[in-house]
């Protein structure tokens, strides 16, 4: 995986007004490279991955609404984007996380990263963190 390429990809992520850190993780937490503003950390991603996107997925199972697309975990010091990489099911070996000022620049986000995503995906192509 060209590292550098994922850096380029996160500082894009980075750019958008809202966004206080950006990381690619795999799917069991342990973070694969990840860039922040200021003081905004990264190092929550081991715990809070894994366990995000289980109880997304199983909500998702137990509504019958098909694989997660993104999860946002609120935390009292701002919210937290998810969006998983890969496989059709939402269960592909890596997941973009994204750390937000506030759920008011949720939409902006959300926009952005749908225009984004396309490039991680190319650049990891499955291959597992």
């Amino acid at each position: 995986m060209a590292s550098e390429g994922l850096k380029h990809l996160l500082e894009g992520v980075l750019d958008v007004r809202g966004v206080v850190s950006a990381a690619v993780a795999a799917a069991d937490g342990s973070l694969v490279q990840g860039l922040a503003l200021g003081e905004a950390g990264l190092s929550e991603l081991q715990e809070l991955v894994p366990t995000a996107l289980a109880s997304s997925r199983a909500l998702g199972a137990l509504l019958g609404e098909g694989p997660v697309v993104q999860s946002l975990v609120e935390y009292a010091e701002g919210p937290v984007l998810l969006a998983p990489l890969g496989a059709d099911d939402g269960g592909g070996p890596h997941v973009v996380v994204v750390g937000l000022k506030s759920v008011g620049d949720l939409g902006r986000v959300r926009f952005q990263l749908k225009r984004l995503l396309p490039g991680f995906e190319a650049l990891l192509g499955g291959e597992p963190g």
